[in-house]
């Protein structure tokens, strides 16, 4: 039995050609090459969330199954639904159910198997084209078909997943389950229905939550499948990955309404941290942002920075450190992550710039013998101590950040390098601080955080 299509010619085109001409039309060449085995994706029409959709699907790596998790709209049951239907049917052709595996569910997890509730339910039907369109494009190369037959084997099947009232635990445990043979859609939109400026807080908040893995903070209000959502992040926390957003906007961004808006985002699993992934994919970027900020600041020019890689678009810290033949010559930054990383790195910059109070501002003559070094700093972790001795066997090789009422300071994990001793590396943060070297008391506070450098100097 086939699965007929519920949606076609109304959140997108029926005609094959024009549909194709449209999502064709939503790509954009990826910043980077990384594919990833798990996205989360926007469902509504495709002329407000195509183009976030396709941000996402462009980095999903192609698999034998490609399991989409979606919420339910319309039926109320408890934990996931599965579907007995043999094709799904879209205006690009049909796609395989892989029902050996459905049925394989159906005996390790708590579920009903009922093709009534996917009637009518558009969360998964709108991601079916994405898939075609990515994996069976109706126009490519020998080289490309021959390389998509051999990541996928000769057929990609799909297991298609409703959610009703169910726990994300569930959604974790069937993405590691399944985890080393198939790939992971995650189908939901974000806020709904409020006005473009709380909508935009909202999501915001929400993406933040996602990227951080925070998830206990997130509501169910936040998010349509918010229960996918939730279990793939559970899934990233427990292996060591990270989300790193691919797309974020609104629909008030794309009409002219501006009342009821409707939140879309797009995200991937990497497996590493997302420092890492800027890291290896942004370094160009970041360094020449650091420059060119400086540069429009010498000129008294504005500096807006184009096609930025949307990971520097979530929220987090740096510092910006500048040396003039390896002698420091200004170093600024953020401890907590107040803005965009972007912006807090051009900020961070000119700051080194021209506001550190050990240095006279930088001059034009200084510039071309400048090298710039960022910290991108991941989260801060409290330490808990009990004494100085107890303190000084868990600093290394960290960044710390020390309190002392209304005195602190901060050394990057780099300053190790200098002060490799740790009774030496503590008592320097302490005088940093303005604080005696040898001082200790009970309501004194440490923090620890790691940094990803990225720098232009050449090692030695």
């Amino acid at each position: 039995m086939n699965k007929q299509t519920d949606f076609a010619g109304v959140f997108y085109p029926d005609n094959p050609e024009e549909l194709t001409k449209l999502l064709d039309s939503y790509k954009e060449q990826p910043y980077c090459d990384f594919k990833s085995k798990a996205i989360i994706v926007p469902h509504a029409g495709y002329v407000y969330s195509g183009h976030a959709a396709m941000a996402g699907f462009q980095h999903l790596e192609p698999c034998e199954n490609v399991f989409i998790i979606a919420p339910s709209h319309h039926v109320n049951f408890n934990n996931i639904a599965l579907p007995e239907y043999t094709f799904f049917e879209t205006p690009l052709g049909t796609l395989e159910v892989n029902n050996r595996l459905i049925k394989e569910i159906a005996e390790k997890f708590p579920c009903t198997v009922d093709n009534e509730i996917f009637e009518k339910e558009h969360s998964i039907e709108v991601q079916l084209p994405f898939l075609q369109n990515i994996f069976f494009p109706q126009r490519q190369s020998a080289a490309d078909f021959v390389k998509n037959l051999k990541k996928i084997g000769r057929k990609m099947r799909i297991i298609p997943v409703l959610t009703g009232n169910c726990d994300y635990r569930l959604i974790s445990d069937l993405i590691s389950t399944y985890w080393e043979t198939s790939s992971f859609v995650i189908s939901s939109d974000l806020s709904h229905f409020y006005p473009q400026d709380q909508c935009r807080q909202i999501d915001t908040y929400t993406a933040t939550i996602i990227e951080t893995g925070k998830i206990e903070f997130l509501e169910n209000a936040q998010a349509c499948g918010i229960v996918g959502i939730k279990g793939l992040v559970d899934f990233a926390n427990n292996n060591d990955c990270s989300m790193i957003r691919a797309e974020m906007y609104n629909s008030g961004d794309i009409s002219n309404e501006k009342e009821r808006v409707v939140g879309y985002g797009s995200w991937f699993l990497y497996t590493d941290t997302r420092n890492c992934f800027i890291e290896k994919y942004c370094t160009d970027y970041v360094l020449k942002t650091v420059r060119q900020s400086i540069i429009s600041a010498i000129n008294n020019d504005e500096f807006i920075p184009r096609r930025i890689p949307t990971v520097l678009t979530e929220y987090g810290a740096t510092f910006v450190t500048l040396k003039t033949d390896g002698k420091l010559r200004g170093c600024i930054g953020s401890i907590y992550p107040t803005k965009p990383l972007i912006l807090d790195i051009i900020d961070n910059a000119r700051n080194a710039a021209f506001q550190d109070s050990r240095f006279n501002p930088l001059t034009a003559e200084e510039f071309d013998n400048l090298n710039f070094s960022v910290s991108i700093l991941s989260s801060i972790e409290r330490i808990n101590f009990k004494d100085e001795r107890d303190l000084l066997s868990k600093i290394y090789p960290h960044g710390i950040i020390l309190i002392e009422r209304d005195k602190r300071a901060v050394y990057l994990p780099v300053v190790w390098e200098q002060l490799p001793d740790r009774e030496i590396f503590l008592n320097s943060l302490k005088e940093k601080a303005g604080l005696p070297a040898q001082y200790f008391s009970r309501t004194l506070e440490a923090y620890k955080f790691d940094a990803t450098y990225i720098t232009d100097e050449i090692p030695e």
